[in-house]
């Protein structure tokens, strides 16, 4: 028997608040995460979606099961981790200003029954919603589950799963969907975007929509990082986007080995704020991120073989193992901040009267983390890379 888990998550320029004992686990399993992502173009993906879905399978794992998510994750026991999520999700669907949606799922292949207590677990600390469906019928089980998705997602991804994708062994499907669209707090002005230079090396670039303003935001320049930091925060500003620019053209690399290992909470972003002239690029991002081989890389190998033991999910069925996990993920940022239509960008330079300012231009590839923050601490929820933007109309 084997056990299919995805994870997938949807994001449209966001943020979002957290269950504090949380915020470390997923801190540090998203710098392990990043740490197996080995690529130079642009990527999104969203730690907090695979983490929360990753716990809600350790809620049913079992034996040296458990003790690999506990170390892979780090996570506390089972019961504090619900509750630590219980309290996150919570918090998540009641945020103001902005609109989210966080859901989670189990499919379970009909005649199957979820143990008891982890059906409790599910429900009640994870907001899990639990359906039955035919895995045997692969096409009809991909179409109701993409379904699914896609209403969780406002359409944003409507192909999760081929119609092949199940067979008769697969027990369950676990899913994990989000959504968020926010505006920012202090937007873009659309006549101020003007096709603009963005270089994808020291001496070639591309024409691109750059916006332009000139405002006052958290503001760093960090020389372990060799980068200049921005932060823009949204609507609610518990919600932000923090941009990290390496200082060179073609220092994006060296910026991610780096990133893979810093507390973002040592920039101290928020205590001050100045006044910036900042232009940045207009994206959209999709990305899909199979995970079996990273999780392997992150010591969580275990779950993918029949050495798993799942022996406290689904009642009288022994042997699962986990046999995918698929991460989808959209981002798209403009002038509004979240998946608004149509813009354009900027290429001069506004300088204006007074002392002189900060200047960020976001004109070579940088990094960037979708962060929230729970009193003192930063949490990243999503994190990305753009190396040469693209944004159709």
């Amino acid at each position: 028997m084997k056990l299919l888990y995805t994870s997938l998550f949807i994001i449209v320029a966001i943020t979002i608040v957290y269950a504090s004992d949380l915020s470390t686990s997923i801190e540090t399993f998203s710098n392990n995460l990043h740490k197996t992502i080995s690529t130079d173009q642009n990527f999104i993906f969203s730690p907090f979606s695979a983490h929360s879905a990753l716990s809600l399978a350790y809620e049913g794992a079992g034996g040296q099961t458990t003790i690999s998510f506990q170390k892979a994750l780090d996570l506390p026991g089972p019961n504090a981790t619900a509750a630590g999520y219980k309290s996150l999700m919570d918090t998540l669907n009641s945020a103001k200003n902005v609109q989210l949606n966080i859901a989670n799922k189990i499919y379970l292949q009909k005649d199957n029954k979820l143990n008891k207590d982890f059906r409790s677990i599910a429900q009640n600390y994870f907001d899990a919603d639990v359906d039955i469906t035919d895995f045997s019928k692969s096409a009809a089980a991909a179409e109701e589950i993409n379904n699914w998705v896609k209403e969780k997602t406002q359409n944003k991804i409507d192909k999760l799963f081929d119609a092949d994708s199940f067979d008769s062994d697969t027990q369950a499907v676990l899913l994990n969907a989000i959504y968020f669209k926010g505006n920012w707090l202090l937007p873009f002005r659309k006549e101020y975007t003007r096709p603009g230079k963005f270089y994808v090396s020291d001496d070639k670039f591309i024409m691109h929509p750059m916006m332009f303003q000139e405002a006052y935001f958290d503001y760093t320049e960090s020389e372990a990082l060799g980068a200049k930091i921005v932060k823009m925060k949204y609507e609610n500003e518990r919600f932000a986007m923090t941009i990290i620019l390496p200082n060179t053209k073609t220092g994006i690399a060296d910026l991610e080995k780096k990133l893979s290992n810093f507390n973002l909470n040592t920039l101290k972003l928020g205590k001050t704020e100045e006044k910036v002239l900042l232009s940045l690029p207009k994206f959209k991002i999709e990305s899909t991120l199979k995970m079996e081989d990273n999780l392997k890389e992150m010591g969580l190998g275990e779950i993918f073989t029949n050495a798993a033991n799942f022996s406290n999910m689904i009642e009288g069925v022994q042997n699962l193992k986990i046999a995918k996990v698929i991460q989808k993920a959209f981002i798209e940022v403009n002038e509004e901040g979240a998946e608004a239509a149509a813009a354009t960008g900027i290429e001069t330079t506004v300088f204006s009267l007074g002392p002189p300012q900060p200047m960020f231009r976001a004109d070579h590839p940088f990094m960037f983390y979708i962060t929230a923050e729970l009193e003192d601490n930063i949490t990243k929820l999503f994190l990305g890379k753009v190396v040469s933007p693209t944004y159709d109309e």
